[in-house]
């Protein structure tokens, strides 16, 4: 399948260019677009793409890509995935898939249209082995949850980047292009909370759409959704965040904390069920082939057992395209789909909401 890629930054160079190169007996790279001519023409060169555009509406309209990578800021997926939908391309987007609710509703109600189209959301935990592994285990031997918490206590992506790869960054964007990107960027917002919405509100929705939605995406297939947002406490202007949900029977907490420079990478989802306990724990994305494993703890009376599953060097990031091939190829959906990205939407939606009332 001929592949077109939209936006060349970091997550493009580091992830998916790299793994659709290792895939070549399933991905052809053949169109690539970004808005700056260097990034552009080093890409080009590095992974001989044929055909460069600047404009992505170009890519889509006029490039032999029968698949689109839309990898581009959040504020234009919704463009480019609907310009692609009309265009009769698959789409694969990273997430968030938009920033607005209203926006991604739209594009599910037009892909009803287009139902031959497969559109998969870049939710790529969801697709990790002892992520799977503890969902077989909670489907087999089936107990009650009793409380749950998840996390995401981070050190951001720079430091291993520049111990593990090199990244062009590109200093020749022009500066309305840049301005344009921002104040589309303010209206989606104000699209999504609302122009009364405060900076810290504003804050805290970017942070859970661009790094929260991971954890909620992969606690809603695990334990479904709350019933309710129960409270919302907030730090250091936003970029420190508590989240507390009530579900029909049990709490979950979640913490995000995303401005240290500790070199951690604390993400992990824990289910307690009484006599077990399920942790499943992510590493730094932006080092692949990282080992990952589950542990589950048992115990009965006196006794406490615990196993170790893995480690695995399987990458998510690939086993999710394997899956986005697969779609394609038997002609059905992904479970990461517009549709279940909106719950997400619904939830941040709501712990805004909360924060207002708080």
């Amino acid at each position: 399948m001929n592949v077109g890629i939209i936006g060349l930054g970091e997550v493009a160079q580091l992830m998916h260019l790299p793994i659709l190169q290792d895939m070549g007996d399933k991905f052809r790279l053949t169109a690539a677009s970004d808005v700056s001519p260097s990034l552009l023409a080093f890409i080009k060169d590095k992974y001989h793409i044929p055909q460069t555009y600047s404009d992505a509406a170009e890519l889509i309209e006029k490039s032999d890509a029968e698949v689109v990578f839309i990898l581009s800021p959040d504020q234009y997926h919704g463009e480019y995935i609907e310009r692609s939908l009309k265009a009769g391309k698959h789409i694969f987007v990273e997430k968030p898939v938009t920033l607005a609710l209203g926006e991604l509703e739209k594009l599910i109600a037009l892909q009803k249209t287009y139902p031959q189209a497969v559109i998969m959301v870049g939710y790529m935990r969801r697709f990790a082995d002892h992520f799977l592994k503890a969902k077989e285990i909670m489907a087999v031997e089936p107990k009650k949850t009793e409380y749950l918490r998840f996390r995401d206590i981070i050190c951001e992506g720079p430091f291993y980047i520049k111990q593990s790869r090199t990244i062009f960054y590109p200093r020749d964007i022009p500066r309305d292009i840049i301005d344009a990107a921002g104040k589309r960027r303010r209206e989606h917002l104000d699209w999504a909370l609302g122009s009364g919405a405060t900076d810290i509100q504003r804050t805290v929705y970017q942070m859970m759409t661009g790094l929260g939605c991971h954890s909620f995406s992969a606690v809603r297939e695990l334990c479904g959704l709350p019933r309710k947002i129960k409270s919302v406490s907030t730090g250091k202007g936003g970029a420190h965040v508590v989240v507390v949900m009530e579900y029909d029977d049990f709490l979950g907490i979640y913490e995000l904390v995303n401005d240290q420079d500790i070199v951690q990478f604390d993400a992990a989802i824990e289910i307690f069920q009484h006599t077990r306990k399920i942790k499943i724990k992510y590493e730094t994305p932006y080092i692949r082939h990282q080992p990952m494993s589950l542990e589950v703890i048992d115990s009965a009376s006196t006794e406490t057992e615990t196993k170790v599953y893995g480690p695995s060097y399987r990458d998510p990031f690939r086993t999710e395209l394997n899956e986005f091939y697969t779609c394609i190829t038997e002609h059905r959906q992904p479970k990461t789909n517009p549709a279940d990205a909106a719950e997400d939407l619904k939830l941040f939606e709501a712990i805004i909401r909360e924060m207002g009332r708080s």
